[in-house]
């Protein structure tokens, strides 16, 4: 692994949970929790997103440089998005603030220096259906010497047209490395979650498809040939909140792939999403999306 820090773009809000007793508010966003997580888990990282100048925003800078991720934060003079999400069996539902509409980000010159040096860089959260993000986005793609990865982590309720946001998602897909989606970013997508669209995306060029299925594990699927899957990893403590299981699942498969290299074969895929479904399992164990690393 290289000295200089993943680059990972994308959504840095607040989260605020909601339940039938009480509101608990959490640094949050996709790209947020996989920037964070990949610093727990001993990879620098470097956070492009869009944070408001206010109250929400400060907390969220403060956050930030307590868990030593560097901030390239878009110009803007909007206020920070927040997420309202209530649980259900510790699933969330959610609903956002007017800012979260608006989100963009600027591909700075010290962004596109920062991609272009980066040993990955990760897309978790963008807008793709937002006009000329997902072309500014394909371009920065072109100058990245490292992995280059993508997650769509579709959030319905804010995307004015799904069609232009899958449009604008496989546009830039076809510069990735790697992909993660989940059973629910297929179906809202295509409408199946089926092998057959990994099989799609592998045949226009990516490496790696990486499948998350919730309690059901995660599998992968390679151009090589490669398949494997792992089931969920069981722990003895209830599941809490499952809101960053995703974004920690998919920071332990960079942090594999960057400190032990790609697997070579299934058994070393295997490995690998057994690694990342233990760090899923403990961070669902815990309230908000932050990432946990087990304890044995």
């Amino acid at each position: 692994m290289t000295a200089n820090p993943v680059v990972v773009v994308g959504d840095a809000i607040v989260d605020a949970v909601e339940t039938d007793s009480e509101r608990r508010v959490y640094p949050g966003g996709a790209a947020l929790n996989l920037a964070v997580g990949l610093k727990r888990l001993g990879v620098p990282s470097i956070l492009a997103a869009r944070i408001g100048q206010d109250q929400a925003g400060f907390r969220l800078q403060r956050y930030l440089r307590d868990e030593g991720v560097v901030l390239l934060n878009s110009r803007n003079a909007d206020f920070t998005g927040v997420a309202t999400s209530r649980r259900l069996d510790g699933e969330p539902s959610y609903s956002f603030n007017p800012s979260m509409f608006r989100r963009r980000i600027a591909f700075s010159t010290q962004l596109l220096d920062a991609v272009s040096k980066a040993p990955a860089v990760a897309v978790n959260s963008f807008a793709f259906d937002r006009p000329g993000q997902a072309e500014r986005l394909y371009h920065a793609l072109r100058d990245a010497r490292g992995l280059r990865i993508l997650d769509p982590n579709v959030r319905p309720a804010l995307i004015d047209d799904l069609g232009e946001f899958r449009s604008g998602f496989d546009r830039v897909a076809s510069r990735a490395s790697l992909i993660k989606l989940s059973d629910e970013d297929l179906q809202l997508l295509y409408g199946r979650s089926d092998g057959e669209i990994a099989g799609r995306y592998l045949e226009c060029g990516v490496d790696v498809v990486l499948l998350t299925h919730g309690r059901r594990g995660a599998s992968v699927r390679t151009r090589s040939g490669d398949c494997a899957t792992v089931p969920a990893a069981r722990l003895d403590e209830p599941v809490v909140d499952t809101m960053g299981g995703g974004d920690a699942t998919l920071a332990a498969i960079i942090a594999f792939l960057l400190t032990e290299g790609t697997p070579s074969g299934e058994a070393d895929w295997r490995r690998c999403l057994r690694r990342a479904m233990d760090v899923a399992a403990a961070t669902c164990r815990s309230a908000g999306a932050a990432l946990v690393l087990p304890t044995s």
